[in-house]
């Protein structure tokens, strides 16, 4: 898991997430409300395939909660033919991305290899840390 979380604000054009998430190396960033809920998620994927000013759905957004072993995540991921997960607290906060390589890192006993996201922050708040 990656607990630095990259994130577009709700209500924010989709396409303001492509520059950071190529930036920073990731493929997706979850989209949260403003008490740091996951209400959806946006990837390359959707960018690329002309998401331009589309709002994320949460159709394929999936939330897993941190204390769930690597097996339920791996299930998930699978069962739901998904390459992320957002990871959350017992109140429902986002506190982490999980990819399907974290997952199979895990599985393997291999560390876990982060892309560069140094802190936590919301997609044109750059200059604030957020939570």
């Amino acid at each position: 898991m990656n607990p630095n979380l990259l994130y577009l604000r709700v209500g924010n054009r989709v396409e303001l997430a492509l520059q950071p998430i190529l930036d920073s190396g990731l493929t997706a960033v979850p989209v949260l409300d403003d008490d740091h809920r996951p209400i959806g998620i946006v990837s390359v994927h959707d960018i690329a395939s002309g998401a331009r000013g589309h709002r994320p759905s949460a159709e394929k957004m999936k939330t897993i909660v941190a204390t769930a072993i690597l097996e339920d995540a791996a299930r998930i991921l699978a069962d739901e033919n998904l390459h992320h997960l957002i990871v959350i607290d017992d109140r429902g906060v986002a506190v982490g991305m999980l990819s399907s390589l974290d997952v199979v890192r895990g599985l393997l006993s291999l560390p876990p290899r982060h892309p560069r996201t140094p802190q936590s922050y919301a997609i044109g708040d750059e200059d604030e840390t957020d939570r």
